[in-house]
């Protein structure tokens, strides 16, 4: 996945950079401030870690040094210093609170900078990415948000496991993390297809029942969410759950009969039971409420198309059956196929008109133009095709 993040965090919270001026105290104090005004930052820790190891109470002096790693971009230790002085006291909690804040701001800003470069010039700028998404975590490691697209980072350089560890720990922090949710049963649904075509079908079956934990929290907090309710009943499905995915989208509508995502939601579910007429009905009836709802126009002339297909297999079994038993001359062929087939066209080809590059669609245009004696729609189709898959 390499979608952009199209978001940033946006405040209005400036790094405290030192002011403070030369008062009583001891030697190393006095000369650190001096190497402070100087920029020499170098001069200034040595000469701050000689005070705290001397006077480890000395609140100001570990506030001075965290305020000299935080210019040194040394984050982890500028945390360790700020912990060590409000150890002592508050005095500088305010000013530890804003800076850390602002250093999470700045990592998490760069962080989808070099993410979103990563798209389009290469993996190199994940890297980047996740360096400083992991110095936003050391700052605020409560923040959901940031494990989120630190997971996104993760998932781009195509290391799913630890996209999923973190995406975990997001909604550890945040349990109405509908978007990392989804995300993670996404991930593990991938990978239980993935351990199912190697007939690894015991670690299948567990990431099947992952994935359905983390699409029924999805569907809990985005309930209204397309595909937060297609990804659970197909999960369901995989599950042996048909029950739960029939009630789900059988109740929706019941509840929201004019709500088109959840017509079309159950046209869905019914289009994979088999259920063509019943399918249809869904779909039509999500497109009567919004006559441009691309997925249903599309599923329904899949559903046509799928329900004549059906028809045509079934009445080659029986001439099958009817040759076998020296009757082929009496059979008479049942043409309600076409029917169907002559019913999905204006869907299809509508969704063609959305969906030009899309080559399986025009392959199914192509078959159906085929079947129904259309032979130039049928050639023009096919050409279509080899010009879309060609050099694929």
């Amino acid at each position: 996945m390499t979608k952009y993040v199209p978001f940033v965090i946006l405040l209005l919270v400036g790094i405290l950079f030192t002011t403070t001026g030369f008062q009583c105290g001891s030697a190393e104090t006095t000369s650190a401030k001096l190497y402070m005004q100087q920029k020499n930052w170098q001069k200034a820790e040595e000469s701050l870690l000689k005070e705290v190891s001397k006077n480890p109470q000395n609140g100001e002096a570990w506030f001075l040094l965290g305020q000299t790693r935080l210019e040194m971009k040394n984050y982890s230790g500028m945390l360790e210093a700020y912990e060590k002085a409000l150890a002592v006291s508050d005095e500088h909690k305010s000013d530890v609170t804003r800076n850390r804040m602002a250093v999470w701001a700045m990592s998490y800003n760069e962080g989808v900078a070099q993410y979103n470069k990563g798209r389009d010039s290469g993996a190199v700028y994940y890297d980047k990415a996740l360096e400083s998404f992991n110095t936003a975590i050391l700052m605020e490691p409560d923040s959901a948000g940031t494990y989120y697209v630190a997971a996104l980072a993760m998932y781009a350089k195509e290391d799913v496991d630890a996209a999923a560890r973190l995406l975990t720990q997001a909604l550890e922090r945040k349990p109405d993390f509908a978007d990392a949710a989804k995300l993670l049963g996404q991930m593990y649904y991938m990978q239980a297809g993935q351990k199912e075509q190697a007939k690894d079908s015991t670690v299948a079956s567990a990431l099947f029942v992952k994935a359905t934990k983390a699409f029924e929290t999805a569907y809990q907090y985005e309930p209204s969410n397309s595909e937060n309710i297609t990804n659970l009943i197909e999960a369901y499905e995989r599950t042996g759950q048909t029950g739960k995915a029939l009630e789900l989208t059988r109740s929706a509508v019941a509840k929201e009969p004019d709500n088109k995502i959840f017509r079309y939601a159950y046209g869905v579910f019914l289009l994979r039971q088999e259920e063509f007429a019943k399918a249809i009905e869904q779909f039509e009836a999500a497109i009567k409420i919004d006559p441009n709802y691309s997925d249903a126009v599309y599923n329904c002339g899949v559903s046509y198309l799928n329900w004549g297909v059906a028809l045509k297999e079934a009445n080659d079994r029986k001439y099958e059956e009817a040759r076998k038993a020296n009757k082929a001359k009496d059979f008479k062929e049942d043409l309600s196929f076409k029917e169907k087939l002559k019913l999905a066209v204006p869907y299809l080809e509508k969704a063609a008109e959305e969906r030009p590059n899309d080559a399986n669609l025009w392959q199914q245009l192509a078959r159906v133009y085929a079947n129904l004696n259309m032979t130039d729609k049928s050639k023009a189709a096919f050409e279509r095709v080899d010009k879309l898959t060609k050099g694929k």
